[in-house]
C-alpha cells in the first residue's frame, strides 16, 4: 500500500497487492466486527489489510491476512483501524 489514510475522514481507496479495497474511517473501532476486512495502521510501519479475527476492546487484536495467515497486535500499537470492503469494479 502506498498511501497513508489513517488521518482520512472521508471514505477513499487503497490497493493491496492486485486488489483494490474501499476503506471508510467513519465507521467507529467499536463497530467493526470478526470477520469484517479491515485496513490496521499501526503505530509505526506500513499499513496492511487484514480480516479482524477478534474485537477491538481487549488488549490484543487478532488479524488474519488475505493469504491466511495469522497474526496478533497490541491494541495500543493500532494507531487507526479502517473498516474495508472489496471494490468490485476494479
Amino acid at each position: 500500500m502506498t498511501q497513508d489514510g489513517r488521518h482520512a475522514t472521508q471514505p477513499y481507496r487503497v490497493r493491496a497487492g492486485s486488489v483494490w479495497y474501499w476503506v471508510d474511517p467513519t465507521v467507529p473501532r467499536e463497530a467493526i466486527r470478526p470477520g469484517d476486512t479491515v485496513v490496521a495502521y499501526p503505530a509505526c510501519g506500513e499499513a496492511v489489510v487484514a480480516a479482524l479475527q477478534r474485537p477491538p476492546g481487549g488488549g490484543t487484536l487478532a488479524f488474519a491476512s488475505p493469504q491466511g495467515e495469522r497474526f496478533e497486535v497490541a491494541a495500543r500499537d493500532i494507531a487507526a483501524l479502517h473498516l474495508a470492503a472489496v471494490d468490485d469494479v476494479q
